[in-house]
């Protein structure tokens, strides 16, 4: 195993446009960067980046990705982003419990699973002691505080709300460990979808928010200069949570 003194992310969920803009921003700042899909993710090729399939809900198929990772780096990754699936719900008065199931299991599971193994693989090889600043972040959206018009976000909703108290209640666990743990609440981007237009309405800054400017919230969260937060819940909305 060779070392490398460069700081390692690993990135799982949605490999959106958001995902991407952070893989650029961590890759030009001298962080490596792995991204764990369900399906191969397809990377500009100026970015150096590994590329892992694997079900982020299946714990035994991350922990081996993250031990790949760690072999190859040299190192453990000290950051990890989960950036939530955005499945598409029906209306919840005829949702069954299979798809309140699915969602749940695609958005907070996952999430649950993936932070577990990543923190695990943080502590591994450090023989019980607590990671030098390792870092969690989750990323959802603003129907995790608010109810949103014109779209079916009821187990959305419930789910991304759950990762808010994931996030407060990993932080208080984990901090002894070193590992601070901080979620980004994403307003509307460019490509948020068919409520896009209805939640424009209620923005203060009457625009939407580019994937950069989400990724430059997340990139803050790993970085050292947010070395003093943890259990903080970001949002990064325009100011729609304000209204």
């Amino acid at each position: 195993m060779t070392c490398t003194a460069e700081p390692g992310l690993v990135i799982a969920g949605r490999v959106d446009d958001t995902a991407l803009a952070l893989i650029r921003l961590a890759t030009e700042r001298g962080w490596r960067v792995a991204v764990i899909g369900a399906e191969p993710v397809v990377i500009p090729e100026d970015l150096r980046v590994q590329s892992h399939v694997a079900d982020v809900a299946d714990s035994v198929a991350v922990e081996a990705v993250f031990s790949t990772i760690t072999s190859q780096w040299g190192a453990p990754p000290i950051a990890i982003v989960h950036l939530a699936q955005l499945e598409r719900v029906r209306a919840t008065v005829i949702e069954s419990a299979e798809g309140w199931e699915a969602l749940q299991h695609a958005q907070l599971g996952a999430a649950f699973v993936f932070s577990q193994v990543g923190a695990k693989e943080m502590l591994r090889l450090r023989g019980g002691m607590p990671v030098d600043d390792g870092s969690v972040v989750f990323v959802g959206e603003v129907s995790a505080a608010r109810g949103i018009p014109g779209h079916p976000q009821t187990i959305a909703g419930a789910a991304l709300a759950g990762l808010t108290g994931l996030t407060r209640q990993l932080a208080v666990e984990w901090g002894r460990l070193g590992i601070r743990v901080n979620m980004v609440q994403a307003g509307a981007v460019a490509t948020t979808g068919e409520h896009f237009t209805e939640v424009m309405r209620r923005v203060p800054l009457g625009r939407a928010g580019a994937p950069e400017e989400i990724a430059e919230a997340c990139y803050y969260l790993i970085s050292r200069a947010s070395s003093y937060v943890t259990g903080a819940v970001l949002p990064v909305d325009g100011g729609f949570l304000a209204t």
